[in-house]
């Protein structure tokens, strides 16, 4: 077991730092992990308690918090947060864990002093479908096309979402709510964003690089889908894809007839892994396509928990 840390979770008071709780609990109940303190931050005044495994825990102001009392920090949740106190963490020696992406930082093991992030999930959907491929083989074209709910743009938005929801039904005027256009029973493109330039880089960064991406936000709450396609430049078989997908430790591939093989991102909901499905290859054997679903709170969760370990 990993020596007891003093931890601060930035953005304690969203749902995916609920999930990073979650994930601590777990696995401080397996005695994988050992937290000698606890401090939930937040710059919200009403932001109220956490839970973490039965312990009630007052979520404290960030902006008077003393960096000096913890060895380690994980933003989640607020970007805001993380762009203005991220830096202030590491110098005061805190190792740094970054799943905004709001700082820009590198992918690494996390240092006392430094600020490490983690990859878009999509990157680790995507990367992970590609690594399993070219185990095979030699890629001539990848593409990948992401559905991405609106718990990546924390919990305003899915507020937002509930809001719209409630108000089409009412047959009322639909506030934006800082989407461009209407997003309940709608699919908004969000190239503007910039999520995919980073994931293109941070692909190529991986040896994945793809010749097309896609990023839509869709109208649901919690879960993120990605199609792939790969081009290879020999034939394969399909029972030599699933055995590549199934011997990717990140991947798992769902097989089954009927409405118990159809995987969509409630399905994976809770899950530490990617879930495969539909994998399909076209007649000359080169050109594979596969559908992946994903928890996108408890991916980054499960990463950081595990990069906590390392400090």
């Amino acid at each position: 077991m990993s020596k007891a840390l003093s931890v601060a979770l930035v953005g304690a008071d969203t749902p995916a730092a609920q999930t990073v709780l979650d994930v601590l609990g777990e696995m401080l109940a397996d005695m994988s992990f050992a937290i000698a303190a606890l401090y939930p931050l937040s710059d919200d005044e009403d932001a109220g308690t956490v839970e973490l495994r039965d312990h009630v825990l007052p979520v404290i102001d960030v902006e008077v918090f003393d960096w000096s009392t913890v060895e380690a920090a994980v933003f989640v949740g607020v970007p805001e947060l993380a762009a203005k106190y991220a830096a202030q963490a590491a110098q005061a020696n805190v190792a740094v864990i970054d799943l905004t992406g709001a700082t820009q930082s590198k992918v690494g093991q996390p240092r006392r002093g430094q600020i490490v992030s983690l990859p878009h999930v999509l990157t680790s959907m995507i990367s992970a479908t590609l690594a399993a491929f070219k185990t095979l083989g030699q890629l001539d074209f990848a593409a990948a096309t992401a559905m991405v709910s609106v718990s990546e743009d924390g919990k305003s938005a899915i507020e937002a979402l509930s809001m719209q929801t409630r108000q089409l039904f009412a047959q009322q005027e639909v506030e934006l709510a800082g989407y461009p256009k209407r997003l309940a029973f709608n699919v908004l493109p969000t190239a503007q964003r910039g999520e995919e330039a980073r994931i293109h880089a941070e692909l190529a960064a991986a040896g994945h690089a793809v010749n097309s991406l896609t990023v839509s936000r869709v109208p649901v709450f919690f879960g993120h889908a990605v199609s792939v396609t790969a081009h290879f430049a020999a034939a394969q078989t399909l029972a030599a894809l699933e055995e590549a997908i199934h011997g990717a430790p990140a991947l798992y591939l769902l097989q089954g007839t009927g409405a118990a093989g159809v995987a969509t991102p409630q399905d994976a909901i809770g899950g530490d892994k990617v879930w495969a499905n539909q994998l399909q290859l076209s007649e000359d054997g080169r050109t594979a396509t596969v559908w992946l679903v994903a928890d996108n709170a408890r991916l980054p969760a499960r990463a950081a928990a595990l990069l906590l370990a390392l400090v």
